[in-house]
């Protein structure tokens, strides 16, 4: 008998082991290769959080959207990630892109109009996209 809970001790052991190691290695989910589900400008998307917030949580979270608009700033995090914010009409708010790791930046400047597509993780006072990138057109 204690042979027995033994094995299955250990092929449940074995089970564990390899759904952690498959979820450890699952590759990060990016916008790279997901299509939006909306195009908009990042006035429009700050004005429809600013207004609507319930409404544009329910369309936009978690979901992949492409946004343009005018650079305010390109920054570095503590974590060493590349944030990118796009400009409001609102002083105090901003659309805040976090960049996918490895997404070259470099040409990314102040005042340059640009498209990014990310994953929408919620409002803030700024809307945040993450796991971004720059869309060639």
């Amino acid at each position: 008998m204690l042979k027995k809970i033994l094995i299955v001790g250990l092929i449940l052991l074995a089970i564990g082991i390899g759904i952690g190691a498959y979820l450890w290695n699952k590759p990060h989910r990016t916008a790279e290769n997901e299509k939006p589900v909306a195009t908009l400008t990042a006035e429009n998307l700050f004005v429809e959080f600013s207004e609507t917030e319930q409404a544009a949580q329910g369309k936009y979270l978690d979901k992949t959207i492409q946004v343009s608009g005018t650079i305010n700033n390109v920054s570095t995090t503590e974590t060493g990630d590349t944030k990118v914010t796009l400009a409001t009409s609102d002083m105090l708010a901003e659309i805040v892109c976090l960049m996918k790791a490895g997404e070259n930046v470099s040409a990314l400047t102040s005042g340059t109009v640009v498209a990014i597509k990310g994953i929408c993780i919620g409002y803030n006072t700024d809307v945040q996209l993450q796991q971004c990138v720059v869309v060639k057109e």
